[in-house]
C-alpha cells in the first residue's frame, strides 16, 4: 500500500506529463500555421484554381472580388491578423457602396472558399468567415415561358426560313428549349461530339464539367437538317463548332443574344422576358412537367442543386 508521501509525490508527474504534452501539442499548432500575407495568399488561391482548371469567369471573379478586398484590407497584411469584424466591415462597406445583397452573397461566397482553402493549406487555424453568415437575398424563381410563347417565338423564326441564317438561327431555338444548353454550351458544342445515333451531346459545361444532354426525336430531325446545310453558305468553313457564322467561324455570345432578341421582338414578346437563360429555364420546366425525375434534371442540366421552384414542381 503507498504512503500518502507517495501519492503526492505520483501526482505532480501526472501533473507535467499533461503540462508537457499541452505545451508540445500547442508549439506543433503553431508551427502547422505558416505566416503569409494577404497578397501571397491571393497570389496562391488564384495558383491552385488554376492549375485546376477552373472557368475563365470563375478566375475572373475571384481577381475582381480580390481587388475589392485588397481595397479595403492591406495586402501586406498577414492572414492569420484578419479579423472577423474587420471582414464584417467589409462586407458592408459594399453595401454601402450600393451594391445588392445579391452581389455582396457571391463576394462573401467566394471569400468562404479563399479562408477555407487557407485552413486546408495550414496558413490558418479557423476561417474568419465561419463567424458571418452570408448576406440575406430575396429568393426569385426564374422566369420562365408559356407553352404558347414558345410556340410563338418558334413559328416565327420557322416562318423566317428560306436563307441560310434563318434556318439555323430556328435550328439553334429548338436546340435550347428542348436540349435546355447554357449558351456558353451552344455555342462551343462540337460535330465531334454530337452522337445522333444515341440522342446525345456531349458539352463544356459550368465550372470546366463535362457532361451528356440527351435529346428527343425532332431536336434528332433538326439537327440533322442542320448538319446537311451547316457548311452551305460559307465560302470557307473555319469553326468546328456545329453552329458556325455566315463567315464560317464559331459564333460569339452577343451575335446570339441580339439574333434572340430579334425574333422576341418580331412574335409581339418585347414585354416578356426572352433570352438564351430563359430559355433554359423553359426547358427544364417543360422536362419536369413531362415527367422528368430531380436526378434526370441535374443531369441533363448539370445542376448541383435543384432550385425551390422545380423542386416543388417533382
Amino acid at each position: 500500500m503507498k504512503s500518502d508521501n507517495q501519492a503526492h509525490t505520483y501526482e505532480p508527474k501526472i501533473s507535467n506529463i499533461l503540462s508537457s504534452s499541452e505545451s508540445h501539442r500547442t508549439q506543433n499548432s503553431e508551427t502547422i500555421v505558416d505566416k503569409i500575407t494577404l497578397s501571397e495568399a491571393i497570389e496562391d488561391f488564384n495558383l491552385m484554381a488554376k492549375v485546376e482548371g477552373q472557368a475563365d469567369k470563375t478566375l475572373e471573379l475571384y481577381e475582381y472580388v480580390f481587388k475589392r478586398l485588397t481595397g479595403f484590407i492591406s495586402e501586406k497584411k498577414l492572414v492569420t491578423e484578419i479579423q472577423v469584424k474587420e471582414l464584417r466591415k467589409y462586407l458592408a462597406s459594399l453595401m454601402d457602396d450600393g451594391l445588392k445583397n445579391t452581389t455582396v452573397a457571391i463576394h462573401y461566397r467566394h471569400l468562404k472558399s479563399f479562408f477555407n482553402w487557407l485552413v486546408e493549406e495550414n496558413y490558418l487555424e479557423e476561417a474568419p468567415t465561419e463567424k458571418i453568415d452570408e448576406p440575406k437575398t430575396p429568393k426569385k424563381f426564374p422566369r420562365v415561358l408559356d407553352g404558347e410563347q414558345v410556340t410563338k417565338l418558334l413559328t416565327i423564326a420557322k416562318n423566317r426560313k428560306g436563307e441560310w441564317s434563318s434556318y439555323r438561327n430556328y435550328f439553334m431555338l429548338v436546340v435550347f428549349v428542348e436540349m435546355g444548353l447554357r449558351l456558353n454550351e451552344l455555342i462551343n458544342a462540337k460535330i465531334k461530339d454530337l452522337d445522333l445515333k444515341n440522342r446525345s451531346l456531349k458539352v463544356h459545361g459550368k465550372g470546366a464539367k463535362d457532361r451528356k444532354v440527351y435529346f428527343g426525336k425532332r431536336t434528332l430531325r433538326t439537327l440533322r437538317h442542320w448538319m446537311k446545310i451547316r457548311d452551305y453558305s460559307p465560302e470557307k468553313v473555319w469553326g468546328d463548332t456545329i453552329f458556325i457564322s455566315q463567315c464560317g467561324e464559331k459564333l460569339k455570345v452577343r451575335n446570339v443574344e441580339q439574333l434572340v432578341s430579334r425574333i422576341q421582338k418580331k412574335a409581339d414578346l418585347e414585354d416578356t422576358k426572352v433570352s438564351p437563360h430563359v430559355l433554359r429555364h423553359t426547358a427544364a420546366t417543360f422536362a419536369v412537367e413531362n415527367g422528368l425525375t430531380a436526378f434526370q434534371l441535374k443531369s441533363q442540366f448539370g445542376w448541383e442543386q435543384i432550385g425551390l421552384h422545380f423542386a416543388t414542381s417533382i
